[in-house]
């Protein structure tokens, strides 16, 4: 049996003692949420007398699912509207499909029984943030990787939202550890094709500038000379022309956050649809910016590389006269 309990605007108490004159009325209660409030706020509500760390433990064994989703953080933001649903001990840890959601599947570039490689859309998260969000290739893949495979997704690395193309996932903790290692250790080839405003002063170069994150979260790049921030280092290749744009190849030896699109800003060629580093919004509606593949060593030792094909939007865009 279900039922919905709403967070209405009265002390805290008093939810709590009305929740607490029905303590065994169901074995997987829901919440649906009119506040934004966090898993562990919300769970407090329904277990008053638990422990935190126990309400924490419900959340790392599988057994807190918002809007059909399982939940990773107890800390993440749900958002009002969101339904969240506590499975009992043994339905911890069996898959959610019984919860069907409604976000689309995932494009799957590659998977075996060790990883999955998709294609990520321009627009997605890769990860819900604080906020608590429904739809990310996280919850898409997660989802996936159960009703094929019967295993857990683990989220490897991340492409920035507006960033589309191949991002990896792991089927176990295990080699989510080993390839996460390969990203740190920089073996892993990462490549990346942008559609650039103008034309590079030469044919190739490479773009060292360290950068750092501000106070308010942005990336910004170092002044010359000084030795604030974190080094990054961009490798980038004239591949086409346009009338007014350019195809750039590029491979990143480091992976910080904005490090293309402060890279080629400073190189006198913002990617087009950089709203903050370049010039506004694309004609596509879209940061012309793409992870077009990714080689690495597959847990079975084998060296691999797995491709995305650039997407026709941006040939579209590099194709565009503009006036």
């Amino acid at each position: 049996v279900f039922m919905d309990i709403f967070f209405l605007k009265m002390p805290p108490i008093k939810k709590v003692e009305w929740f607490e004159r029905f303590p065994k009325a169901m074995t997987d209660p829901n919440i649906t949420v009119q506040e934004e409030a966090t898993v562990i706020e919300i769970l407090s509500l329904l277990h008053p007398d638990a422990k935190k760390n126990s309400l924490r433990r419900m959340v790392d064994h599988g057994r807190v699912i918002a809007d059909g989703v399982k939940l990773s953080r107890a800390n993440t933001r749900i958002s009002p509207g969101t339904t969240i649903t506590v499975l009992s001990k043994s339905d911890g840890n069996e898959t959610v499909g019984k919860y069907k959601t409604t976000i689309p599947e995932p494009e799957v570039v590659y998977s075996d029984k060790s990883i999955i490689v998709v294609n990520k859309p321009a627009g997605l998260l890769s990860v819900a943030t604080d906020r608590g969000e429904a739809d990310t290739m996280f919850s898409r893949v997660f989802a996936w990787a159960w009703e094929n495979g019967n295993t857990r997704a683990h989220l490897v690395h991340r492409l920035d939202r507006e960033t589309s193309g191949c991002l990896i996932f792991a089927r176990s903790t295990e080699i989510r550890d080993m390839l996460q290692e390969q990203f740190k250790d920089r073996s892993i080839e990462r490549i990346y094709h942008a559609v650039v405003h103008r034309k590079p002063p030469s044919n190739s170069g490479i773009e060292t500038g360290r950068i750092q994150e501000m106070k308010d979260k942005r990336m910004r790049l170092v002044p010359e000379g000084r030795r604030a921030g974190k080094s990054a280092i961009t490798n980038w290749w004239l591949e086409d022309t346009g009338p007014e744009h350019s195809l750039i190849k590029i491979k990143i030896d480091t992976g910080r956050r904005a490090q293309i699109r402060l890279h080629m800003a400073n190189l006198g060629c913002p990617v087009i649809g950089d709203t903050r580093h370049g010039f506004g919004k694309a004609s596509i509606n879209r940061l012309c910016l793409h992870a077009t593949s990714l080689g690495f060593k597959h847990p079975n030792g084998k060296i691999m590389k797995v491709e995305s094909p650039i997407p026709r939007q941006l040939i579209s865009e590099l194709k565009r006269r503009l006036g």
